[in-house]
């Protein structure tokens, strides 16, 4: 379930599974107030914390990345598109253009940009202290805006990969 700022939230049953497995849930955001309380109610008994509703002020500081105020001033739509190639494979870009215009409406949608922000610091860290990181894995080499910014080296038009496999509702 997403909620209105396109995060998915835990549930109950899920903060449940976490706790038996060990896990801190101390940050987890769940789907109501109504799961808060519920859990709340055994805290005291169990000598955990409890959880704190979190309120709009939260949402705010949750997004808020310890990276260098110039990422953060990124214009990530200006920014991806310089990165898009005046031709792929001989032919000009058109096919290019039109996919990354697609997923950058999908990850505005999403509220997805300071993530993007944080991405573009992190392959630069790694570039400038020559680190070497993986090809890529899992769906997220669906996402050619990824494989611009250079989060993996699997060009996902070339492969004819679907975006819709990296960022499902």
């Amino acid at each position: 379930m997403l909620d209105k700022h396109n995060r998915y939230l835990s549930d109950e049953k899920t903060g449940i599974e976490l706790l038996y497995a060990g896990k801190d849930i101390s940050k987890v955001e769940f789907v109501s107030t109504e799961d808060i309380t519920k859990y709340n109610k055994f805290c005291d008994d169990l000598g955990i914390d409890r959880l704190r509703i979190l309120g709009e002020d939260d949402f705010d500081r949750i997004n808020t990345y310890a990276i260098p105020q110039h990422y953060k001033g990124i214009d990530v739509e200006e920014y991806v598109r310089g990165l898009v190639p005046n031709e792929v494979d001989g032919t000009d870009n058109a096919e290019a253009s039109q996919r990354v215009e697609m997923e950058l409406a999908l990850y505005k949608e999403r509220n997805l940009f300071p993530i993007i922000q944080v991405l573009l610091y992190v392959v630069d860290v790694l570039r400038t202290n020559e680190l070497v990181w993986g090809v890529g894995r899992g769906s997220s080499v669906a996402s050619y805006v990824l494989y611009l910014i250079g989060i993996h080296k699997v060009d996902s038009l070339k492969y004819n990969l679907d975006i819709k496999e990296f960022l499902k509702r």
